[in-house]
């Protein structure tokens, strides 16, 4: 449900535009890829940085695409992960990184910082730019990341936006794609469970993920998650109904031979 939502929200922030550049933008998952670490990019403060200056190699990632100008989709996402990081058992900072790289290669720093002060008051850290780096570069610099990540995104002349999918990255500490939260919300445990498995390097794509969610076991009650019991009941009743109706196709052809014999 919450991803018919998605689409719809994609789609009005492109409904004045043409086909090319919704179809141009999405995700394609590269769970395991590289994101490229020395690559420069500016802090909303005016300090030339880069990735790997972010990162420290112990702590996981928490990586969003977004920027300043952005009206829609980007406000939302942006809002869902600092809901999700505001009640966090975590420290941004301390626990895992927490970095936005703006999209947009025209964005000033002027209009990082204003988004950036933003940002840090909805997650309660109004005095610390430090817990939420905001990082401006290049298109050329903004590239080289996006299509590390598999992250497709197009400009709307029409518009003046660019079509893009939601999503936030979640990196091991040495910079490597360890898990996609796809969305505009995101549960606290759903986020605090993949920087879990980033700070141990585990790296999972979401249809493994949505797997182990579905047939998670629990050890305690020795019973199988709810969602996989439904999929097991639907399971068994429509091998059920294609059983019974089997049988009764059987029974139909063999009265209806003897009748003719």
């Amino acid at each position: 449900m919450m991803r018919a939502a998605l689409v719809g929200l994609c789609i009005a922030v492109a409904s004045a535009s043409a086909q090319p550049p919704m179809l141009a933008a999405g995700i394609d998952e590269r769970p395991g890829a590289q994101v490229p670490l020395d690559v420069p990019f500016m802090t909303a403060g005016g300090t030339p940085t880069t990735l790997r200056a972010q990162l420290d190699g112990k702590q996981p990632v928490l990586l969003v695409l977004a920027y300043a100008r952005c009206t829609m989709l980007c406000s939302l996402v942006l809002r869902g992960a600092a809901a999700a990081a505001h009640v966090l058992p975590r420290e941004p900072g301390r626990d895992y990184r927490l970095i936005l790289i703006s999209l947009d290669g025209r964005e000033t720093l002027d209009e990082a910082a204003r988004k950036q002060a933003t940002l840090l008051a909805e997650l309660g850290r109004g005095e610390q730019p430090e817990r939420w780096p905001y990082l401006v570069g290049t298109r050329a610099n903004i590239d080289a990341v996006a299509n590390a990540l598999g992250f497709r995104y197009a400009w709307d002349a029409r518009t003046e936006q660019y079509a893009h999918p939601a999503v936030l990255f979640v990196l091991t500490p040495d910079g490597r794609v360890a898990r996609y939260l796809h969305g505009i919300e995101f549960a606290p445990d759903l986020v605090a469970g993949a920087l879990d498995d980033a700070a141990a390097g585990r790296v999972l794509s979401t249809t493994a993920v949505d797997v182990l969610r579905c047939f998670r076991f629990d050890p305690a009650s020795r019973r199988v998650g709810v969602r996989a019991q439904r999929f097991l009941q639907i399971s068994a009743a429509a091998i059920f109904v294609l059983s019974f109706g089997s049988v009764a196709l059987l029974v139909f052809w063999e009265r209806r031979r003897r009748r003719r014999a």
